[in-house]
């Protein structure tokens, strides 16, 4: 089940373990650092937007500035080397903003090829101390009173994955019309593991991300692992039950509220939200939906399926050939590809729903950012989250505590 190819990969969590966790998984990925831009507004500083509105009108000089608003021509100087330093602007539309910018890391499941809906800030890895092939512990705590975390390596047949696409990079960062409103990376990628919380359910076991939303795919994953492995079981046996889940809101459902606040931005006159930005949002949405149909119907996420068996499913699905071999030969985190094993393994489901599911996706592979119709991006934006929303009414009672 395990390679101890692994074993020397440094391990990290994405966000600090909850209190309670005592066992986790490590899941095999490729990390990459970024550089997070992003701006915020300024408010509630009279003397600074009085100072950074005089200068945007034209008026440069410190002591003009100073005099007409009878300040101290010191403190003129400092305002505007503090928004140099900031970069700090008046908008068209009068607003103060700020621009700032932070170092984090993405990651990219290798099992899965899907990238953590996360960004995450530069941690140690974790000291861990491997006693079989796919077990490890490692100490939390003080070293006065270390508290033992038992870990099962879910190992994987990848051992590469895809640089992130532009529109997967807008989904760290709030991006806009703005260029300097980005998300870039700045290294390349490493390869790692990730540590995640595992929590036992009243039905069966989650995998759970360490900022408290289930991994549908990884917890299938390891649910099938405890049937395959007396070994796997056994450790399973050792995680102490929880009475409820840490949040019960699945990845779906955040997914679909991330695209109606960008689509709310949007559409506000504050904000012009870039077209990457909805496209990201969209993809995930897409993504969490094939992720929720597999869940809710116990199809299992595992599973070799060659591009040829995954392109006849697509044009069966009405799919057009080249899209369909397209969609084949891509990466296994896309949206294209995980609608094609969907498509390959016949769910049951509402098959107007596949079929919109079908027509979404197709309208999103065609679509290029740099050209995008406005008009045509908030419609798929929209006929997405109508699909969406028809899933969640239909999956109602769906939890978590399914997955086993």
């Amino acid at each position: 089940m395990a390679s101890a190819v692994w074993h020397d990969r440094p391990a990290y969590t994405l966000a600090p373990l909850l209190p309670q966790s005592r066992h986790v998984v490590l899941t095999p990925a490729i990390r990459w650092r970024v550089i997070v831009e992003e701006v915020i507004e300024i408010t509630h500083d009279v003397l600074l937007d009085a100072v950074l509105r005089i200068r945007a009108a034209g008026e440069t000089s410190p002591t003009s500035i100073a005099d007409l608003l009878q300040i101290p021509e010191e403190l003129v100087r400092h305002l505007l080397f503090q928004a140099a330093a900031t970069r700090m602007q008046v908008t068209r539309d009068g607003r103060v903003e700020a621009g700032t910018s932070t170092v984090s890391w993405i990651y990219r499941d290798l099992e899965t090829g899907e990238l953590w809906p996360h960004p995450a800030k530069e941690v140690p890895p974790i000291a861990l101390r491997f006693t079989s092939r796919n077990r490890a512990r490692f100490d939390r705590g003080t070293a006065g009173r270390p508290i033992p975390v038992e870990c099962l390596l879910m190992d994987t047949k990848h051992t590469t994955a895809a640089d992130p696409t532009s529109v997967e990079l807008a989904r760290f960062s709030r991006a806009s019309a703005d260029p300097n409103r980005r998300t870039a990376l700045v290294s390349a990628g490493e390869p790692c593991m990730i540590a995640s919380p595992v929590v036992a359910l009243t039905s069966g076991h989650a995998v759970w991300t360490t900022r408290g939303v289930p991994h549908l795919t990884l917890s299938q994953r390891l649910t099938e692992l405890g049937r395959q492995h007396e070994s796997v079981r056994r450790w399973l046996a050792t995680v102490p039950k929880s009475a409820a889940a840490p949040q019960t809101d699945l990845p779906l459902r955040q997914a679909m509220a991330e695209l109606r606040e960008v689509s709310a931005e949007r559409k506000s006159t504050h904000q012009t939200v870039d077209d990457r930005t909805v496209l990201s949002r969209i993809e995930l949405c897409l993504s969490r939906f094939v992720d929720q149909v597999r869940y809710a119907a116990g199809i299992s996420g595992v599973g070799v399926l060659d591009a040829a068996t995954l392109a006849t499913a697509g044009e069966r699905a009405g799919l057009n050939r080249d899209l369909a071999r397209t969609w084949a030969r891509s990466d296994p985190g896309t949206a294209g590809h995980k609608v094609l094993r969907l498509l390959a393994v016949t769910p049951d489901i509402d098959q107007s729903m596949l079929s919109e599911l079908v027509t979404c996706a197709s309208d999103f592979t065609a679509i290029v950012p740099e050209s995008v119709h406005a008009g045509a991006l908030e419609d798929l934006a929209n006929r997405t989250l109508d699909l969406c929303d028809r899933l969640v009414t239909t999956s109602e009672g769906t939890g978590v505590q399914q997955a086993g």
